[in-house]
Parts: C-alpha cells; sequence; structure tokens
C-alpha cells in the first residue's frame, strides 16, 4: 500500500474526512445529494464521492498521485445519495472484506437521526417489516410484502411535537436494505421530511417555502465496529453530528 498525501486525496468538495485510521480504515462525512459511487449510466461524475475513477468489480476508487504511484480506496458499504454522513471505506482490500463480513452479519452498530412527520401513536420500541423491491414507470420502489425482513431499534427524541409538527428520530437498523428507514418511516404515518419518493409532498412543499430545505432529513450519524487484522484487534468509532438545517426546522 503506498504511502499517500491526504492533501491529494481526491474527495469531492462537499464531503469532508472525520476519521484516518493508521491501519488505512478511512471514515468520510458524505454531503446530502453526493454519490457513493458513480451511477451506471457514469454521468455526473463531479457528484461522486471521489473525484476518481471506480472499479465496479472491485468496489473501489482507483487513482494516481503527483508521482505516479497508484492509490485505492475500497467501499465498504452505500448510502443512498439523499442520505447524508458517515461512510466507511479503507485502502486495505482485506481490511475492507471483513468490514463488509462485519456488516453481513449485522455486528456493526449504525445511528442514524431523521427529522419525520408527528405521529403521537409510534413509540419507542423495535421495528420488524418484510419488504420488496419492485419496478414501477422504470423506478425503484420498496414496498411491504413476502420479501426480506427488515428490523431496525428505533427512539423518539423529542416526545412532543415541534415546529410543523416535526420531531427528531434516532434508528438504529440492525438490517441494511434498500430505502428501509425511508420505507419503515413511512409505513408509520411518519415520513421523513425532504423524501421525495416515500414522503409528505404537501408537507415537504411547505417546509421547503420557510426554510429553503431541499434535501431529505435522514443522517447517518455514527458507525462503531472492530476487527481483527493480523492477531490485533482494532476498534473504529465514529460520529458526524446532526446538519444544522435539521435542527432548525425543528425550532
Amino acid at each position: 500500500m503506498n504511502p499517500i498525501n491526504i492533501e491529494q486525496f481526491p474527495l469531492n468538495k462537499h464531503c469532508q474526512i472525520l476519521a484516518w485510521e493508521e491501519k488505512g480504515i478511512i471514515a468520510i462525512d458524505k454531503a446530502a445529494g453526493i454519490l457513493s459511487h458513480p451511477n451506471p449510466t457514469g454521468k455526473d461524475h463531479f457528484k461522486n464521492l471521489l473525484l476518481a475513477d471506480y472499479i465496479s468489480e472491485e468496489e473501489c476508487y482507483k487513482w494516481k498521485d503527483s508521482e505516479g504511484l497508484d492509490h485505492f480506496f475500497y467501499l465498504c458499504h452505500r448510502l443512498d445519495s439523499p442520505t447524508s454522513g458517515i461512510i466507511i471505506g479503507t485502502r486495505d482490500r482485506e481490511i475492507a472484506d471483513q468490514i463488509k463480513k462485519k456488516f453481513g452479519q449485522r455486528k456493526i452498530n449504525k445511528t442514524y437521526h431523521a427529522v419525520t412527520h408527528f405521529n403521537p401513536e409510534a413509540k419507542d420500541g423495535f421495528w420488524s417489516d418484510r419488504l420488496i423491491e419492485k419496478r414501477m414507470n422504470g423506478k425503484l420502489r420498496v414496498v411491504r410484502g413476502n420479501g426480506t425482513n427488515c428490523e431496525t431499534k428505533v427512539r423518539f427524541l423529542q416526545k412532543k411535537k415541534g415546529a410543523n409538527y416535526l420531531r427528531l428520530v434516532e434508528l438504529k437498523p440492525l438490517t441494511g436494505r434498500t430505502h428501509q428507514l425511508r420505507v419503515q418511516c413511512m409505513l408509520r404515518k411518519m415520513p421523513i421530511v425532504g423524501d421525495k419518493t416515500y414522503g409528505d409532498f404537501r408537507l415537504n412543499r411547505k417546509i421547503k417555502q420557510e426554510s429553503k430545505l431541499d434535501r431529505l432529513c435522514l443522517h447517518a450519524s455514527s458507525i462503531e465496529f472492530t476487527i481483527i487484522q493480523r492477531e490485533t484487534e482494532i476498534s473504529f468509532c465514529v460520529e458526524s453530528p446532526l446538519p444544522r438545517i435539521m435542527g432548525k426546522i425543528l425550532t
């Protein structure tokens, strides 16, 4: 693994590095609207997490530094484009494979925060839904059905409704399915603010007019895990603060 100058790391200007571990694990704070990796069409490359070539088969970015040395950044998971917050990658393929395995085994502790519509009947606890993916008018949609079981621990950080009948919710997904948190919130009549697929479109328009908010209010706030690398235990924990606009619309 070639040494790297952090100043030459080709990070999208709308993102920032939260942590850089000596074994090569890197936590990036992804902005809403930025792609974890390029879309199949290859368009809008300026919206990618890194401004570098992407190798789909390896799930990694590749670039050369000013001295012509090759560098790699392996994605360990992904976030939907509208979701902001922590995304983990590493410069070491073996470590990346271990972290991916941990995700598959549900041994990664993840916490998200969302601003949702207020539903007085929703309570702290555990959500479990069987969801399936469908193509509707050429677009991916997730609905309730006889599909994969999706599980999430839920805690309401505001017991009373805030401005515009909103409140802040803590979500700890135990599974990591496509659009899982967005759909689970929608199914409980508390859609996430700014969701242009599963949201309350009238409420979205109202809040946008009042606050200029034009994003999904879902944020990956923390990730914690432990792996073993060459008989050495590596503990990794990182947090990302709630975006200011998400806090602003609650008051």
